[in-house]
């Protein structure tokens, strides 16, 4: 009877180690995989960032082209009215 003790006590450290190895692993795996789903995001948000810069620019470059026809337009229409007054 103390061998079959001995052998459960044995038989239910084993299983012991074996859960607390698969729970590490589990760990493990998930922790590299929200590291790399975290990698993914942070290399989306620089691709976003940069794509955002760019379009600012090109933004700003229509808003002086628009200042400028805009301005020339009104010197047309000022000029036209000129011109029908006489």
């Amino acid at each position: 009877m103390g061998n079959e003790q001995n052998s459960e006590s044995r038989i239910d450290a084993a299983i012991a180690r074996l859960e607390k190895a698969a729970a590490g692993a589990l760990q493990n795996r998930n922790s590299a995989a929200e590291v790399a789903v975290g990698s993914d995001l942070a290399a989306e948000n620089a691709a976003l960032k940069a794509e955002l810069d760019a379009l600012r620019g090109k933004y700003e470059a229509l808003k002086r082209k628009t200042q400028t026809v805009s301005g020339r337009l009104d010197n047309s229409i000022d000029q036209l009215s000129m011109l029908l007054e006489q």
